[in-house]
């Protein structure tokens, strides 16, 4: 039961030490280790099927009516495949003339509809920028002075425009600043430019990071990149 040196590249991010040269676990300190490594690679692997198993219950409950009335019983699965068959055949009516024309009627039933105006509108709104052309939707990751100056938040650059003020214009930055773990949420803010702190991580890398709570980092170089040196001190 002797501890093998690893790769900490090849460790998944778990913390798999290499065992000291010379020294043997014993059989607690082998299952103790081998026990924690196993709970920290099952718990992601069992909160996602605690997730789809409760997804698909749910659809299934809803499709209960229909698959009664076809089949004269409820049919498992048949909720998750009218899911699929109906998310596809929106799809089709969205890169249809036709179809397009009929969900902007739709939308604009709901924007009809005062509680599920501000819901579906919002949704729709975080939804597109996420799934859209994100070099259009966000131009850029900065960090933010959130909730106060001493402490730097990650957010999204949506736009960039001139207010007036009495001393003349003033360059601000607007930006929407994601939640974890959901970075679908989050708050619009307004800053002046000033108050930005550039960065140099893509889009792709911040998601990545405000989901994990941090845990996946594009690395501080990269998070707090270095000024550029003045130009008069460039010898």
């Amino acid at each position: 039961m002797d501890e093998t040196p690893r790769d900490d590249s090849r460790s998944m991010g778990l913390p798999i030490r290499p065992a000291e040269p010379g020294k043997k676990l014993t059989f607690f300190g082998f299952f103790r280790t081998r026990f924690v490594t196993g709970l920290l690679v099952s718990f992601p692997l069992v909160v996602t099927l605690f997730f789809g198993r409760f997804l698909f219950d749910l659809i299934d409950r809803w499709a209960d009516p229909i698959s009664r009335r076809l089949f004269d019983r409820p049919v498992p699965g048949f909720g998750a495949a009218v899911f699929v068959v109906g998310v596809f055949l929106l799809g089709v009516l969205a890169h249809n003339v036709i179809g397009r024309r009929v969900l902007q009627f739709g939308e604009r039933l709901f924007a009809r509809i005062p509680v599920l105006r501000a819901v579906y509108t919002g949704t729709r709104e975080v939804t597109r920028a996420f799934a859209g052309n994100r070099a259009k939707s966000f131009r850029r990751v900065v960090l933010v002075p959130f909730p106060n100056e001493n402490v730097w938040a990650v957010a999204f650059v949506t736009t960039e425009f001139e207010e007036a003020t009495p001393d003349g214009p003033r360059r601000v930055t607007a930006v929407f600043m994601p939640t974890t773990p959901n970075p679908t949420t989050g708050f619009f803010l307004v800053y002046p430019a000033a108050a930005v702190r550039a960065t140099d991580m893509s889009v792709e890398e911040a998601i990545r990071m405000v989901i994990s709570g941090g845990l996946v980092s594009a690395g501080q170089s990269r998070v707090f990149p270095a000024a550029p040196a003045p130009k008069d001190s460039v010898p």
